[in-house]
């Protein structure tokens, strides 16, 4: 079956002021999602830990505690690491990589999910989000934590995950690149609902899954 993604592209527009959509959410014990993101695109360290904090800081906001692995470069992985432990939803992929998408120069991002909305796997366009227009508003660390926030939002929302607004928007263009430059880009409150629900309802039926699978008995 061909997946079914969804990308994220970059239209520099008009800009103009608004106010933050950044709405805390009531406190709650957050859920644990860990990442493994495989580092194909050389991506200097202190990019990637500006990346990785503005990451963890939005999913936090949105109720999900995110551990983030750094899985390395290809021909340098991390040995006996937990890397390739994909499991949806749970534990899933992001990949950074150099070259462009093939649907379009502007897309920084693109997650793959089956006709049912579960998917693991996200990949980012590195090298198009660093020498966008968008980078000369956004550091590259900021924007790329911003990417891997939307992307891992779309894994964990599912299908038409695109919103009219904030940091699901699917074309970020001048007012929502300002936002992010002051840290206010985030999930709404409805979407951190859905992502919780959605993450919980897949984790149980996952669960429920492994449990019914019968036991091999030695001979």
């Amino acid at each position: 079956m061909k997946p079914k993604l969804t990308s994220l592209v970059f239209a520099l527009g008009t800009f103009f002021a608004q106010g933050s959509l950044a709405h805390a959410h009531p406190a709650f014990t957050p859920m644990s999602l860990t990442v493994s993101v495989f580092n194909d695109a050389a991506v200097p360290p202190e990019v990637l830990l500006v990346a990785q904090d503005r990451a963890v800081f939005i999913l936090r906001r949105a109720g999900i505690s995110l551990v983030w692995l750094d899985c390395g470069a290809p021909g340098n992985r991390p040995p006996n690491s937990a890397c390739g432990a994909i499991s949806y939803p749970q534990h899933l992929s992001i990949r950074l990589i150099s070259h462009a998408s093939l649907a379009s120069e502007d897309t920084f991002a693109q997650s793959f999910q089956d006709a049912d909305g579960a998917g693991n796997y996200a990949v980012v366009y590195f090298r198009t989000l660093e020498s966008s227009k968008a980078a000369r508003m956004v550091t590259a660390g900021e924007l790329l934590g911003h990417v891997v926030a939307h992307e891992l939002g779309h894994l964990l929302l599912g299908l038409n995950s695109h919103s009219a607004a904030g940091l699901m928007l699917a074309l970020w263009q001048a007012p929502e690149l300002y936002q992010a430059a002051h840290g206010n880009l985030f999930f709404t409150g409805e979407q951190a609902d859905r992502m919780r629900s959605r993450y919980l309802t897949a984790r149980a039926q996952h669960r429920k899954t492994s449990e019914a699978l019968p036991m091999s008995s030695g001979n």
